[in-house]
This record gives structure tokens, sequence and C-alpha cells, in this order.
């Protein structure tokens, strides 16, 4: 079963609001298959996405540090993946 939502037009949507994308999560357990992302605007720090049923739009406050940390973490994750592949 897929999500009916378009992660596309919500991520035009956020960006015609003044939001600019700040990094993935991967693991974010309120997200559909874990996976959202983080947008900033103005200082403030947002989690938007699908909700883990998904069948909702997900957007909820983060704080600047955790918004940073998950970003990084998805990071690492991304790089580890990437460099398994290479081998």
């Amino acid at each position: 079963m897929g999500s009916k939502i378009d992660v596309n037009e919500l991520d035009k949507k956020m960006q015609e609001d003044g939001w600019k994308f700040f990094g993935a999560i991967l693991d974010y357990k309120k997200a559909w298959k874990k996976q959202a992302a983080i947008y900033e605007k103005k200082g403030e720090y947002v989690v938007s996405g699908i909700d883990s049923t998904g069948e909702n739009e997900l957007h909820e406050p983060i704080s600047k540090r955790d918004a940073e940390k998950q970003k990084q973490e998805s990071l690492k994750k991304i790089r580890k993946f990437m460099f398994g592949i290479l081998k």
C-alpha cells in the first residue's frame, strides 16, 4: 500500500510558504517509512512529510539542535549506504 499524498506537492507547498529545505530524516518514527524532511524558516524548524499511517500530512516543530542532529545522522547513514554499494 502506498500513500495518497504526493511528497513533491508537499515540498512545493512548503517552499511557496517560505520554508527552505534543511535536510532529510531517515529514521523518524512518526513519518511514512520513517522518512521525512526538515525545513527552516526564520530560525524555526519543522519536520514535514507524510505521517506513519500514510494518510495524513506530517508537520511538527523540531528544535534547531535536534534538526541539526537528525540531519547529521541521516548524512552518516547515506554515506554508509553509498560507500557500502561501491565496495
